[in-house]
């Protein structure tokens, strides 16, 4: 056999898209053996149909795995996380049509996937979303099974223990999750704070022992029936998170006053989340490839934050609140003759929340926020070659906090996309956005907490809606053995959220403003290189831009690079990557510096066992992050030293063992941090 013909046999059924917005939920199409030769990855003119090659899903034991070992350009995965990014942004996950949690790709069977559709031009039902990864699997009748895995980290405590099991009679499926995660990394930081009143005031923090411990629980079920037109879903569960940053020795001094100021740095911060979840999903296919789909997601959490410094006293926060969210999404497709496509989107968004602050600055908060979206989705292809997309759209926002006036945005939204491929390796793409967005609902409140004895913090309830405009340029170009991605965009914000710092005697308030406008241009060159179906290799580069003035004034430019390499032999895997240290501009205002990072990893797997071993930054010690923060008013420098960043071994071993039929692996549900109105 030609080693430089790659083939691939895919026994079962194999859905395909009907017109470019669908997929495999849309039609489904029996299929005898099919032998797929040649490209793994086939451009269209809206999406990239990817099919992994044997050694690739053989090595890989999720989702998340599979999509790193496939290297595609441009795409970015950060496994740890469950993140997916793309040159248009993080990626929204899907597995056959229906939108998945990160926990439902983690465990994903690869040899249950056909293949990977990368919508990196999104329409009809994927309208909404930035970039779509849809996974398309095979589906069962019958039969099950329970997985479990465990990960351990050596270094410091780090751990990750998961079950599932999951049973397929007909057209049913019954699942059922449950796990438990824990770490602590150890963290040695400084940091120096001036206070630039009229009499200025120097405070400089070291935290020598600290204690940043958390865990998380959660188990949760679920219920679905899937048929050749209607699928539907019903979910439910609770999770409980726990998280302490406490700094258990170090030292704190005041300088500036008439005698310096010296304390034993101790400050203790608590966070507590109890979240019962529900989450509902409906999908009808109608003649002429119709479609009908909706989804109600929502959970209500019951957050403690409890924050206590000691000085000469203590400055405590200590905040209850009953928070509940909702968010239900419906799309309708509706395709029309000569490659005339409509999609109707509506989306609506309700947070709603109880907090009562004790401790310094006692108040009651009650704060409730509604977000409504509606876009119409036009899409016309001219054969293969040719796309264009229009997406007008409005938002309409609205938020009272209690005794204030309710504040109501209205706002037009548009996007449009323009793909013209040349052939099946090529494709020229042009996005243009027009959007907006608000304050988060942890600034517009009007609670005060006493940081320290200088600092409050004040929330902001009278700021501006965020209006935002963005142009970008995308050329890939895809061959068997090497494939290559240039991408080019600039994002401008008006009314952007800055930290303002205001005198007031001797005290500064720290509240925030909507008087901003932010600029930042990026630039990435993405190349992958596969001499060999045994040997990967993928590098890309970039430069990152930032500006912003107004309330906040700052300037950055970063270059950085990134590479990645595969090697596989037998029923092992090797592998390795590396990345620069870079710089990024975080909300606005805060410069952070991360170190030079890489991690080298094995990887044995036969049958449903699978042993990864994994080690991060060898021989290293003193990585560590710096950031810093200058205002009118206000600076702050500080650097942490934590074992995250430092040599950290891990093992993970998953392990599953079917019955009846063999079954394709339930998703695993996914543990979603709540929202939060606290102002901390």
């Amino acid at each position: 056999m030609d080693r430089w013909k790659i083939i691939c046999v895919i026994f079962g059924v194999m859905t395909l898209p009907a017109v470019a917005q669908t997929d495999s939920v849309s039609k489904n199409v029996q299929l005898k053996e099919v032998v797929v030769a040649g490209d793994m990855a086939k451009r269209e003119v809206d999406h990239i149909d990817c099919i992994p090659t044997p050694k690739q899903r053989k090595h890989a034991y999720s989702g998340f795995e599979l999509i790193k070992n496939m290297m595609l350009a441009g795409v970015n995965v950060d496994i740890e996380n469950g993140v997916i990014r793309t040159p248009a942004g993080t990626a929204t996950l899907y597995i056959n049509g229906r939108k998945a949690s990160v926990r439902e790709i983690t465990s994903l069977r690869p040899k249950d996937i056909l293949r990977v559709e990368y919508y990196d031009m999104p329409t009809g039902k994927y309208a909404n979303h930035k970039a779509v990864i849809n996974y398309i699997v095979k589906t069962y009748t019958s039969g099950g099974y329970t997985q479990v895995d465990a990960l351990q980290g050596v270094g410091y405590l780090k751990g990750d223990y998961n079950l599932t099991s999951k049973y397929s009679l007909g057209h049913y499926n019954v699942n059922l999750w449950a796990g438990s995660s824990v770490q602590n990394p150890k963290v040695y930081g400084e940091t120096t704070t001036d206070y630039l009143l009229d009499n200025p005031i120097h405070k400089q923090e070291t935290a020598y022992d600290t204690d940043m411990k958390s865990i998380g629980r959660y188990v949760n079920a679920s219920l679905s029936r899937r048929t050749e037109r209607t699928t539907w879903m019903i979910r439910s569960g609770v999770e409980v998170s726990t998280r302490r940053d406490d700094v258990l020795n170090g030292s704190l001094i005041y300088t500036g006053y008439t005698i310096p100021l010296s304390f034993t740095n101790n400050v203790l911060e608590h966070d507590k989340t109890v979240k019962p979840t529900l989450s509902l999903y409906f999908n009808r296919n109608f003649k002429g490839g119709k479609s009908l789909e909706c989804s109600l997601d929502g959970y209500y959490a019951r957050n403690t934050y409890k924050r206590n410094s000691l000085e000469d006293r203590a400055f405590l926060s200590d905040v209850k609140e009953d928070y509940t969210y909702l968010n239900f999404n419906s799309s309708y497709v509706m395709p029309l003759p000569k490659g005339h496509n409509l999609t109707f989107s509506l989306i609506e968004f309700l947070k709603i929340s109880q907090d009562e602050y004790r401790g310094s600055s006692p108040s009651l908060q009650h704060l409730r926020s509604s977000e409504s979206l509606f876009f119409v989705d036009y899409a016309k292809r001219w054969g293969r070659k040719v796309m264009l997309v229009a997406r007008p759209g409005v938002s309409y926002l609205a938020y009272k906090l209690r005794g204030e006036q309710e504040v109501t945005h209205l706002a037009p939204r548009f996007y449009s996309m323009f793909s013209w491929s040349p052939n099946q390796h090529q494709a020229v793409q042009l996005f243009f956005a027009l959007g907006n967005t608000f304050p988060t609902l942890n600034t517009v409140n009007a609670a005060e907490q006493q940081v320290d004895r200088v600092l409050v913090r004040r929330g902001n309830p009278t700021m501006d809606n965020s209006t935002l405009l963005g142009p970008a340029l995308t050329y890939s170009v895809n061959f068997k053995k090497w494939s290559a991605l240039l991408s080019a965009n600039y994002e401008y914000m008006s009314n952007a959220i800055a930290n303002v710092f205001l005198k007031d005697n001797n005290r500064l308030i720290n509240t925030y403003s909507s008087d901003t406008r932010y600029h930042q241009c990026q630039l990435l060159l993405s190349a992958t290189w596969k001499p060999v179906s045994d040997f990967n290799v993928k590098w890309e580069g970039g430069y990152d831009y930032y500006r912003v003035s107004g309330a906040a004034d700052e300037r950055l430019g970063c270059c950085y690079a990134h590479m990645e390499a595969h090697y596989y032999l037998g029923d092992f895997s090797l592998s390795a990557s590396a990345q620069t240290a870079r710089k990024d501009l975080m909300g606005c205002q805060e410069r952070v510096h991360q170190p030079f990072l890489y991690d080298l990893s094995a990887e044995w797997s036969h049958g449903n066992l699978a042993v990864v071993v994994t080690a991060r930054n060898l021989f290293m010690q003193g990585n560590e992050r710096t950031r810093s923060f200058i205002a009118p008013n206000y600076q702050c420098f500080g650097r942490r030293v934590s074992e995250r960043d430092n040599s950290f071994a891990s093992v993970k071993v998953s392990y599953s063992l079917d019955y009846g039929k063999k079954v394709n692996r339930s998703p695993k549900y996914e543990s979603k941090a709540a929202e939060s109105s606290i102002l901390k």
